[in-house]
């Protein structure tokens, strides 16, 4: 695993455990997590849930490092609605929070937002650089066995979303969070 091995080259394996499983298995309590793009996959209902979890997990003072991208405040709840092309064909199941909605998921833990950066200018020239490298393999992706229709609608897929980041309709965020004191 990518994860591990660079775990194991940094020297880092006597503090550092990577864990691939279902966030809601998570035992022990760390001094730290890392989250990258991942509370988009849980769903809105169970954002809370994903919070309680990173809660439990960590020791007192501990920090949650938590990378998503997100819907603008503004357009959340209308996005709520029904599933849009990517949630339908990309990522089914999926939905993406608001910081709002991140800071509403907060309110039964422990948890407090130290900082927050949107990196959206930086993921539209990620979005096209995959884009431009997608499009520049298509022999090897023909090769994997994917066809034209997989071809359009996932340059569809990356095209779309670099728009959306280019005109502010979506965000990505970094969030840094830490664990206050007990709540009661």
């Amino acid at each position: 695993d990518l994860a591990t091995a660079r775990v194991l080259e940094a020297g880092l394996s006597d503090r550092v455990v990577v864990q691939l499983r279902d966030y809601r298995e998570i035992e022990g309590t760390y001094d730290a997590i890392v989250s990258i793009e991942m509370l988009e996959a849980v769903g809105d209902e169970f954002f809370e849930t994903y919070f309680g979890v990173c809660d439990r997990a960590l020791k007192p003072g501990g920090r949650l490092a938590l990378q998503t991208i997100a819907f603008p405040d503004v357009t959340y709840e209308p996005q709520r609605r029904g599933a849009n092309w990517i949630q339908t064909y990309i990522f089914p199941g999926g939905f993406l929070p608001s910081l709002a909605a991140i800071e509403r998921s907060l309110h039964h833990t422990n948890l407090i937002i130290r900082s927050v950066d949107d990196i959206a200018a930086s993921y539209v020239r990620t979005l096209a650089t995959w884009r431009s490298n997608f499009l520049g393999r298509l022999d090897a992706v023909r090769a994997q066995g994917f066809d034209e229709r997989f071809i359009r609608m996932w340059e569809y897929y990356l095209s779309i979303s670099e728009a959306g980041f280019a005109t502010g309709r979506c965000q990505d965020f970094q969030i840094t969070l830490e664990k206050g004191r007990a709540l009661g």
